[in-house]
């Protein structure tokens, strides 16, 4: 064998060589593109999740916010102060008989 050939199938070796790390390379950046994909579908999933709660709390809070504001028009301040006057009267009255 001569030297050129020796130095083509050195070459040829060294080629395959490369094409066999350039192979293994791209099948660990195949196992890593699908696992970064499953960690996107992963993240879509919880993110789809976190929106159908926000918006089940959302929900709750209006309603309780529309019970809050039934509440506040039913009882008013008025109607407050002229429990709290009858009462004070009543405690007067009450008073007034126990120290008697």
């Amino acid at each position: 064998m001569s030297q050129q050939q020796q130095l083509q199938s050195s070459a040829l070796a060294m080629q395959d060589n490369m094409i066999d790390e350039l192979a293994a390379g791209v099948g660990r950046l195949k196992h890593q593109s699908q696992l970064i994909g499953e960690e996107g579908r992963m993240h879509v999933r919880l993110l789809n999740e976190m929106d159908v709660d926000v918006e089940r709390a959302t929900v709750a809070f209006q309603e309780e916010a529309k019970h809050a504001e039934r509440a506040r028009h039913q009882t008013s301040v008025k109607k407050l102060y002229s429990i709290i006057a009858g009462l004070s009267l009543l405690l007067l009255f009450l008073l007034s008989v126990g120290f008697s």
